[in-house]
């Protein structure tokens, strides 16, 4: 069982170092700029990481969605890897609805390069809106 593999490698790397970890809470800031919300349903403690630089924010979504097209489009399939897939679904149109409202870039190291873009509300999902890209 994967899981049971995740949370033994989890525990063999993390406990030796418990005394130095510093846990996240939602809504708090953990650096000038850099403010945790709780995102649970990948994992339980899953996170999303809201960066903010003068008046402009963007988003780091981590696991919110592993795929620009199938989890963008029907944010409410259920994908395997997640911990609790129904939970997950459910934040992931959640967290996707406020980022399209408010029209928050979001950069998603599981999406193609450069991995950075927006969203918007399209048909029971969301369209994807890459970043153009430019080499200087």
């Amino acid at each position: 069982d994967w899981v049971k593999t995740f949370v033994e490698g989890a525990k063999k790397n993390l406990l030796p170092v418990k005394n130095q970890l510093t846990f996240v809470e939602d809504g708090k800031e953990l650096v000038p700029g850099v403010v945790a919300m709780h995102t649970p349903g990948h994992t339980v403690g899953h996170h999303i990481y809201m960066i903010t630089s003068g008046n402009r924010t963007l988003a780091f979504t981590g696991d919110l969605a592993h795929h620009q097209v199938l989890l963008l489009r029907r944010p409410l399939y259920q994908f395997s890897f997640d911990t609790d897939p129904a939970q997950s679904a459910q934040t992931r149109v959640k967290t996707l609805t406020m980022l399209a409202a408010d029209r928050i870039p979001l950069l998603s190291y599981h999406f193609p390069f450069p991995g950075i873009g927006n969203v918007a509300a399209e048909g029971d999902g969301f369209a994807w809106f890459p970043a153009p890209w430019q080499w200087l």
